[in-house]
């Protein structure tokens, strides 16, 4: 007979305070300030991330780097951007286009049911997924089909949803101010809340200087294009 203690340690959705000194690489962010705050000196390679913004469009800089890190025979999927991806950037940053999908104009339920199959399935290393909520058994069903598939999502969210307790692997929170952007580790897997620190988003994630300047008044935030 398993006893219920047995039964809640086989849970994928808890980890244990021993998971801490399990030694884990993860994917780098390119900011060596904030690889020392993870606990695994990067971003998880599987899992679902929450990136808490004041406005859309402004977290993708912070998870530049994993867009790139990606096995070749791997697909990346944007469900639902709030703008339109921009190529050349993405491509000066390593980012294979023959590998990635984008889908647009999806409700809520479809943007769910899209990100949760993709995971799951196992072909793609990567999910972005823009959403304006998420409530717990979302997000736990979003993190359990990571782990099923072994691939990573980063979920966009307001910042209206910091009071939200979901269980995931990781969750950021952007700051803005007149003095710069600063990221806060509300929560991480193996881990524990960080102080908050203020970091180089702009303009050194995206190599403006190397993009056509008659299109440069149409690029908002790196990866995107406007069409007004």
């Amino acid at each position: 007979m398993i006893k219920p203690i047995d039964s809640l340690l086989r849970r994928d959705d808890l980890w244990l305070a021993s998971q801490w000194q399990q030694p884990q690489q993860g994917i780098p962010t390119g900011m060596g300030a904030l690889d020392s705050q993870l606990s695994q000196q990067g971003w998880p390679k599987q899992g679902i991330i929450e990136v808490l913004q004041p406005e859309a469009g402004q977290g993708e800089t912070l998870v530049l780097k994993a867009l790139s890190q990606t096995s070749p025979e791997q697909w990346q999927l944007m469900i639902s951007p709030p703008y339109i991806p921009y190529a050349p950037a993405l491509a000066q940053q390593g980012v294979d286009l023959s590998r990635l999908v984008w889908l647009k104009d999806l409700d809520s339920k479809e943007r769910l049911w899209a990100a949760e199959q993709s995971l799951a399935s196992g072909s793609f290393a990567r999910v972005w997924l823009w959403l304006d909520s998420l409530s717990v058994s979302q997000s736990r069903r979003l993190q359990l089909a990571s782990e099923r598939g072994r691939s990573l999502a980063v979920v966009f969210l307001p910042d209206s949803q910091a009071g939200e307790h979901h269980p995931i692997s990781l969750r950021v929170q952007l700051h803005s101010s007149s003095s710069g952007t600063t990221v806060q580790l509300l929560k991480q897997r193996g881990g524990w809340p960080q102080a908050t620190q203020r970091l180089p988003l702009q303009p050194s994630g995206w190599p403006l200087t190397q993009i056509d300047t008659t299109i440069n008044d149409n690029l908002i935030s790196g990866p995107w294009t406007h069409s007004g």
